[in-house]
């Protein structure tokens, strides 16, 4: 059973526990300095894995709430005034936002104050007050951690105060003396500490099953209907982050952004009248027509209603057979991956870091 929130120690610690459902919420805060492409690449092409992995998280029988957070650091672009570092996203569930961050960062010289930017998001990320929740940063770079005028060893201890756990993750030789800095912060901030190299070339498996599951996902996208002020914003936005996933380097990435979209971590309720409805989040009577699309406008409420309905049934078709396809495909790839001395990938190591902070926190993995 859940328990009351724990007492707030300042203003920024968010109320949001409005619908009492557990909470599962991370900070990713990228180093965006010039040499740090290949860390940026990494986390644009794995972060729909790790998605994925999350949404096989439970809690007490329920599905948690994700959220995820942007910062990016380490970079002249920024102001020296705010430490070389900036939130590019408060901590959502709206994940094609998350993407089209992600997508915007362009890597610049700089100062990387690992300090000030894992402070900066404890005191500005609306963070749960719930002690039953999981709050965890994830803060990647490649120079030394004690940069900068803010102590990394205060701003850590202020998210241990309220229950976020650190992960440090070091890109650079693993035996740089700058790294036992590294390691040092995640032992500060009771989470875990790993070394990646961040050009590393990611190894894709294609499989049988690749082709279905991009033109399920084209299906997919035809059973979306925007309203509200941001809804054709929002619809354009999902299908930009569509092209750039299967536009990247890596062919799984697109792949497993189309997984993504139907698990339950992939929330478009508040633009898409088809989930809104189906949620029972709206009224269709109250829905401002002018929003929706020019061909949907003339429409009388039961003829709407009846598209809505038909476009409920086809997308829950539609996820059933990627779903299915998925389940070939993983199998494909386990039984098709080539034995490696060291598999360091970004997605790897988070999701097993993932995996067993969960777990301690009283999580499951289904």
């Amino acid at each position: 059973m859940r328990q009351p929130p724990i007492e707030k120690n300042d203003s920024i610690i968010s109320q949001n526990i409005t619908d009492n459902k557990p909470k599962i919420q991370i900070a990713i805060l990228l180093d965006s300095s010039n040499s740090m492409d290949g860390l940026i690449e990494q986390t644009r092409t794995q972060i729909w894995s790790v998605i994925n992995a999350v949404s096989k998280v439970s809690n007490n029988g329920e599905t948690p709430v994700f959220e995820v957070s942007l910062y990016h650091y380490g970079n002249n672009g920024l102001p020296s005034t705010e430490g070389f570092n900036r939130m590019l996203t408060q901590l959502t569930n709206d994940l094609d936002v998350v993407s089209e961050n992600l997508f915007s960062i362009q890597t610049n010289g700089g100062q990387e104050y690992a300090g000030w930017v894992i402070n900066s998001a404890v005191k500005e990320l609306e963070w749960s007050a719930n002690n039953e929740d999981f709050r965890a940063i994830f803060i990647a770079g490649n120079e030394p951690f004690d940069q900068g005028n803010i102590s990394w060893e205060n701003a850590i201890n202020l998210a241990s105060s309220k229950d976020i756990v650190i992960n440090t993750i070091y890109c650079g030789d693993a035996e740089n003396a700058e790294s036992n800095l590294w390691a040092r912060g995640a032992d500060v901030g009771k989470g875990s500490y790993f070394n990646i190299d961040q050009n590393e070339r990611i190894v894709d498996i294609p499989t049988p099953y690749d082709g279905e599951i991009r033109q399920l996902n084209q299906e997919l996208n035809e059973t979306y209907i925007p309203y509200g002020e941001q809804g054709i914003v929002s619809y354009e936005r999902q299908r930009q982050q569509d092209v750039n996933a299967f536009s990247s380097p890596s062919p799984s990435a697109g792949l497993n952004r189309a997984i993504t979209k139907i698990t339950s971590n992939y929330n478009t309720g508040s633009w898409d009248l088809v989930e809104a409805i189906a949620s029972n989040s709206v009224n269709l009577s109250d829905i401002d027509t002018n929003t929706l699309p020019e061909n949907l406008r003339s429409l009388t409420t039961n003829q709407l209603r009846n598209i809505i309905n038909e476009m409920i049934e086809k997308r829950e078709q539609i996820k059933t057979e990627i779903s299915e396809l998925s389940e070939k495909r993983t199998q494909y790839i386990t039984q098709n991956r080539p034995i490696l001395e060291d598999n360091t990938t970004l997605e790897s190591l988070m999701i097993e870091t993932l995996y067993n902070q969960l777990k301690a926190k009283g999580f499951s993995i289904n």
